[in-house]
């Protein structure tokens, strides 16, 4: 019995080879797109470790640069004077009293004034122009 408007399938080498080729070119496609995703995530991680190299390599010159100035004569006075109260030969301290701050009284503006007033006599003062 054959059905109309089916194509008639013969099992010959041309269809088996074609069937052959599609299969391998989807395969290859496949490991394509495999490759492609596996290089971009490792792509990603060199960018990203060369990323923190960069940033270690600036804590380590800023940690040299530390120790180099930690080594200096000057560090070492200055850290002596604030941490040990110590003082060069020549020197003398002075120790100054701390000024003694009074108040100052605020003067009333004329903002506070006009809060003092009722609504009802600020609406006058604004309706005659004195405000």
């Amino acid at each position: 019995m054959k059905l109309p408007g089916l194509p008639k399938f013969e099992l010959n080498l041309v269809n088996v080879l074609n069937v052959a080729g599609a299969a391998a070119i989807i395969y290859l496609v496949v490991i394509l797109g495999q490759t492609i995703t596996k290089n971009y995530t490792l792509n990603k991680q060199v960018s990203d470790l060369q990323e923190q190299i960069t940033q270690l390599q600036d804590q380590k010159d800023t940690l040299a640069y530390n120790i180099e100035y930690y080594k200096t004569k000057s560090y070492q006075e200055r850290e002596a004077r604030a941490k040990l109260g110590l003082q060069m030969p020549d020197e003398t301290v002075v120790i100054l009293p701390a000024p003694k701050v009074a108040p100052t009284p605020v003067p009333e503006s004329p903002t506070t004034a006009i809060k003092k007033k009722s609504n009802f006599a600020q609406w006058v003062d604004f309706l005659s122009g004195k405000s």
